[in-house]
């Protein structure tokens, strides 16, 4: 009986792969039955054996056989179903490769934008730029670190005077919003922010820095830079590599309006998340602003902040100022304000080469 159903699963999973392989869900269930009733030990040692020889009969990555088992516990948990067997295959509306990366960043995002991220997920929408754009951002607050191999989460005391300055974010909310911002950001989130940020040892600095450039991932600061509706095309680059030791955070290439002839207008962006940096990093800042045709000190939504970057660009009248705060809209994006509009500089023919090269570089991947 065991040998009729394994071969009843392995013809409709044949079937499955040849004309219906977008029905992940379907992949996940037969894989399912085949190890909860240890169907598998009847052609293999192992399970892990048996899908590896199932993937080479079938002609197809074994990863996509595991993404699909994965995305299926992921979903479940998403969903709130507690066996797979309880889940429509027709109404699933996400893929296993979102699934994966929502895993991913999950772990790190702030968790109003994981919650907004997988609301978006269940109902169809097309998340996989979203996603891979917010892991990239925020990926590198976990210092290289996985989740395998880690202990299990403790609890953390927050009744230490020394652990609690870990935990303040630099922001002020106007006192319009502080009431709006409190309900949309329940204890439970808050909770769970917290959790993230002693796991992996974060400053508020460090969180803060990434929820800047994931602000700036919008279009529309750009637009209003030039004063216009919407910018005719744009593109991101974060983390630009300039020269050896020399990074701008943000630098976009944009094209203003559609009949434009002139060159792609570059506009730089440097993230401060510490005081002390305005000073320390005075130099720097001013020799990537040579670079950009329009460049922006970004900072947290603070007064003090935008008082030292008011005292900043006093002496630099062209640099402006974007402040973003911790509230996020409808597109898992914080909210970004224009304090001080960047004005345009002239680029000598050297740098205006340098520059152009750079992207040239950045964009094949050299």
């Amino acid at each position: 009986m065991q040998l009729n159903e394994l071969e009843q699963i392995e013809l409709e999973f044949e079937i499955l792969i040849q004309k219906d392989r977008r029905n992940w869900l379907r992949v996940a269930k037969l894989l399912d039955r085949i190890e909860s009733a240890e169907l598998y030990k009847l052609r293999a040692r192992s399970f892990t054996e048996y899908v590896k020889s199932l993937a080479q009969k079938n002609g197809i990555n074994i990863s996509t056989l595991w993404r699909a088992r994965s995305g299926a516990k992921l979903y479940m948990e998403i969903l709130g179903y507690s066996d797979i067997t309880e889940m429509d295959e027709s109404i699933v509306k996400t893929t296993p490769e979102q699934l994966e990366t929502f895993s991913k960043v999950r772990t790190i995002a702030p968790s109003r934008i994981v919650e907004e991220v997988k609301n978006k997920m269940i109902e169809g929408a097309n998340m996989r730029h979203e996603l891979r754009e917010l892991w990239n951002i925020y990926r590198p607050l976990k210092g290289g670190k996985t989740e395998r191999g880690r202990k299990k989460d403790e609890p953390i005391a927050l009744d230490d005077k020394a652990n609690k300055k870990q935990f303040v974010v630099p922001y002020d909310m106007p006192s319009s919003k502080k009431n709006e911002h409190v309900k949309t950001n329940t204890m439970d989130k808050y909770w769970e922010d917290l959790k993230k940020m002693e796991k992996y040892k974060l400053s508020s600095e460090n969180v803060a820095r990434a929820n800047i450039i994931n602000a700036l991932r919008s279009e529309q600061w750009l637009a209003r830079t030039f004063n216009v509706d919407f910018t005719s095309k744009f593109e991101h680059l974060i983390a630009f590599q300039l020269a050896a030791f020399t990074e701008i955070n943000i630098l976009s290439l944009v094209r203003p309006k559609k009949e434009s002839a002139e060159r792609p207008q570059v506009v730089g962006v440097e993230v401060i998340t510490e005081l002390s940096d305005f000073q320390k990093n005075r130099q720097k800042i001013i020799k990537k602003s040579a670079y950009c045709d329009y460049f922006y000190i970004g900072i947290p939504l603070n007064t003090e902040y935008i008082d030292a970057a008011q005292n900043f660009i006093s002496k630099y009248e062209n640099i402006g100022i974007i402040c973003v705060s911790d509230q996020i809209d409808e597109d898992t994006k914080h909210e970004w304000k224009i304090v001080e509009l960047a004005k345009k500089t002239p680029l000598t023919i050297q740098n205006e080469y340098i520059i152009m090269q750079k992207c040239m570089e950045r964009l094949l991947g050299w």
